[in-house]
């Protein structure tokens, strides 16, 4: 089995379904690894505790959500059962966390968004120009536009 684990931000961007495809097509090619994240970002509403729990616990069923759905993806088009993982907190500090946590991810694999302009998206702008230094594996950038026919043949 190969040692190449490849992780994708599981959101509900565009992008993120593009990204997950061209990572299932690198796992099929490389016998590889996906591991999948969702992160909960903080509320920073002014709540009562159980307000602020209950609106914890909804964005943790919603993250947990949409990785199941991304995992049945994988399931579906690799074979192989993602790993997956909820993260609370600031995106990018919990994605530099959760790198440095799972020692065996091979490349982050991003879609960058097509909207014009609005940049590449956040996260890579954020990795880009002042997490970089702090990301210690390979960022993968795959074009927001890729057609799943042109993923698979480059996959």
């Amino acid at each position: 089995m190969s040692n190449r684990h490849f992780l994708v931000i599981v959101d509900e961007s565009k992008e993120m379904e593009i990204a997950l495809q061209y990572a299932c097509e690198r796992v099929k090619k490389l016998n590889g690894h996906l591991i999948l994240a969702s992160f909960i970002k903080p509320i920073d509403v002014l709540t009562t505790k159980s307000v602020g729990d209950i609106m914890k616990n909804e964005a943790r069923e919603e993250a947990e959500t949409m990785l199941h759905k991304a995992s049945a993806y994988v399931k579906e088009e690799t074979g192989i059962t993602a790993t997956l993982h909820v993260k609370e907190g600031d995106i990018i500090e919990q994605l530099l966390k959760l790198i440095e946590e799972e020692k065996n991810i091979s490349v982050l694999i991003l879609a960058a968004s097509i909207e014009e302009n609005k940049g590449p998206g956040p996260i890579i702008s954020s990795i880009l120009t002042k997490n970089y230094i702090r990301l210690n594996i390979p960022v993968m950038i795959v074009p927001g536009n890729f057609s799943k026919e042109r993923i698979k043949q480059i996959g």
